[in-house]
């Protein structure tokens, strides 16, 4: 019973006390993170993140794309479920690596210095979303959320075509526009609230082919757009979390080391993720710990 209650409190006092979707625990220990683990930063697109909730990033991926979408031509996608998961042969995961490792390296380590730890990728997947005719259903995160973690993870998106309004773009709202859409629309969970969008607050991700943007997912309400008929929609998702614990690194892929393959898969990298998703009160303050233990500097 008393656990329940626990439960409950968690669940909803987060947008009582903060005003945002996300877990009251998880809101203490952004809290706490931002005041005495994170340091300042002069980043303009981590700037941008912090205050907004996301950032475009100017970094051209064209032709690392066109690579990729070589890769996924030798492979047959099927509507099955509205949507599809590419796999990610080696071949793929080597573009990747080099990719993000060459040139995302500044920006991430901007990022480890803002966030005072290690960053690592821990979720990847290429995903093709079709039109579904049950819009008002979940089928591909087409409803509003927020991802339930802690703010130091992140997510990275790259059009791997160019996405326009037909080819169903994210549609996300920055962090003041989240808590208007939780207080007009009576927001409790991604089931249950009204529809009034709030357009002229809405930023919707289209763009060219190759474009990146980074978002704070676990703080900014969002969904997959709507396909239109004889439309899709490809995008490289690539969630990065911070490490809570001092390590020696190589790269941005300390999990694919740790935890060999899993990172490439949906579930597999939903299972890393966890570490970045404390399961109850005292889970977070050990997690807390881990990451002051843990500092950079």
């Amino acid at each position: 019973m008393f656990g329940k209650i626990l439960f409950k409190i968690n669940k909803n006092f987060g947008r009582y006390i903060f005003h945002n979707p996300n877990s009251l625990n998880n809101n203490i220990f952004n809290l706490c993170h931002r005041l005495l683990i994170s340091k300042k930063t002069i980043d303009p697109n981590i700037k941008e993140f912090l205050n907004t909730g996301y950032s475009k990033i100017e970094i051209n991926s064209k032709h690392f794309c066109d690579k990729i979408n070589d890769e996924l031509k030798l492979q047959s996608p099927v509507d099955e479920k509205g949507y599809f998961h590419f796999e990610i042969t080696n071949k793929i995961k080597d573009i990747i690596k080099y990719h993000i490792n060459s040139n995302f390296k500044n920006l991430l380590g901007n990022f480890e210095h803002y966030f005072n730890a290690n960053i690592s990728a821990a979720k990847i997947i290429i995903k093709r979303n079709y039109n579904i005719d049950r819009f008002d259903e979940e089928i591909y995160s087409n409803r509003y959320h927020v991802d339930h973690n802690t703010y130091n993870h992140f997510k990275l998106f790259i059009n791997l075509m160019d996405i326009n309004k037909e080819n169903g773009p994210l549609n996300i709202y920055s962090k003041n526009a989240t808590k208007k859409f939780v207080k007009i629309n009576k927001y409790k969970n991604r089931n249950k609230y009204f529809e009034k969008d709030l357009k002229e607050l809405l930023y919707t991700n289209t763009g060219k082919k190759g474009d990146s943007l980074i978002a704070d997912t676990s703080m900014c309400l969002h969904k997959a757009g709507k396909v239109e008929k004889g439309h899709f929609r490809d995008v490289l998702f690539i969630t990065f979390i911070t490490i809570p614990e001092k390590i020696f690194k190589k790269d941005f892929f300390y999990y694919d080391e740790l935890f060999p393959g899993m990172i490439w898969l949906p579930l597999g990298g939903s299972k890393v993720i966890k570490i970045a998703k404390p399961k109850s009160f005292r889970a977070m303050i050990l997690t807390f710990f881990n990451y002051y233990k843990s500092k950079l500097v």
